[in-house]
């Protein structure tokens, strides 16, 4: 039985699925859950732990495999190797994981604006949040799905965000910390078997960020440029690509109000144009200018019943009555 066939039994043996629940259930799920607070606006605010406030690149990694050997740039300091063995034993401790979780969240969407190339991904989860922020930042499967090159290649992800590795039984398997431990955190791409797992990581953009890595290794395969760029357009149809690491302003200089915003973050180039990879904006929110930045501020801060509204915000100082500082340090 092949992994994504594992994780299948795994889920469908599991006594309480939420199977792509209506967005407002889901949104009920993390308040019923406790997962975060409705803050003043109606969105949703929460806290991650200390080692999870952002990505973890040294614990992003890729299994090498045959299939890819020659594929994937390994001099890259960015493209950490893991063999086989070590992503089987990582595989099984969260299907292990999963087993025994009281709830598991299912959703079932697509990267990508374009039908050409749009790639199915189902996201497995214990963690209704993380259930609700692939709703947001990923797309609706659309009705001509069958039109995409990924149709029959769905890319499966589990995520386990609150969960540890036993790091005992990965000592010179996973990386050693500054402190001389083992990690008992991974974010691991299977690119050939279309597998991912996080186990411990329980920042938002560790999902938002493995699938664009994803999205890059697979698209160039079928000539198509992925970038890590904001994208605007003008009145004319003219196109602004606005590429940039993340942090660097891309989301702040895309939102100008003359111009239709496409997207701010992940983009493909084809013969047909430019589309957006995602549905959402993962836009960081410290010291925003509601003037100069009014589109983001707006997205998140406009006032809704919490149950219609989504908006995510997450590690900020939020005050006991539920506004939100964006300047406290």
């Amino acid at each position: 039985m092949n992994l994504k066939a594992k994780l299948s039994k795994a889920v469908n043996d599991h006594k309480n699925i939420y199977d792509n629940i209506e967005r407002k259930k889901i949104i009920q799920e993390v308040v019923d859950n406790k997962e975060a607070l409705i803050a003043e606006s109606g969105a949703l605010a929460t806290w991650t732990p200390v080692e999870s406030t952002g990505r973890s690149p040294k614990d992003t990694v890729i299994v090498r495999r045959s299939e890819s050997e020659d594929t994937i740039d390994w001099s890259s300091p960015n493209n950490i190797p893991i063999d086989e063995e070590t992503f089987n034993m990582v595989f099984k401790d969260a299907i292990d994981f999963l087993a025994d979780k009281e709830k598991v969240y299912i959703t079932d969407r697509v990267l990508g604006a374009d039908v050409k190339y749009a790639l199915p991904v189902k996201v497995i989860t214990d963690h209704a949040l993380s259930s609700l922020f692939t709703d947001n930042m990923f797309r609706t499967i659309p009705e001509n799905i069958e039109k995409s090159v990924f149709y029959n290649d769905e890319f499966y992800l589990l995520s386990l965000p609150y969960d540890k590795l036993d790091a005992s039984k990965y000592e010179g398997r996973l990386r050693k910390l500054p402190n001389g431990k083992t990690s008992n955190m991974i974010v691991a791409m299977d690119f050939d078997k279309r597998i991912g797992v996080i186990v411990g990581s329980a920042y938002m953009g560790s999902l938002k960020k493995l699938m664009f890595t994803v999205m890059n290794y697979y698209l160039p395969f079928e000539n198509i440029l992925p970038l890590h760029c904001s994208v605007n357009e003008g009145k004319n149809g003219d196109s602004a690509l606005l590429l940039g690491l993340s942090g660097t302003g891309k989301t702040s200089l895309s939102a100008d109000h003359t111009r239709a915003l496409l997207g701010d973050d992940e983009h493909g180039w084809s013969e047909d144009g430019i589309a957006n990879f995602e549905n959402g904006c993962y836009a960081k929110m410290i010291n925003i200018d509601p003037v100069k930045e009014k589109d983001i501020y707006d997205a998140v801060m406009h006032k809704d019943n919490y149950l219609h509204h989504g908006a995510i915000i997450e590690n900020a100082m939020i005050y006991p009555y539920g506004k939100v500082d964006y300047f406290d340090d």
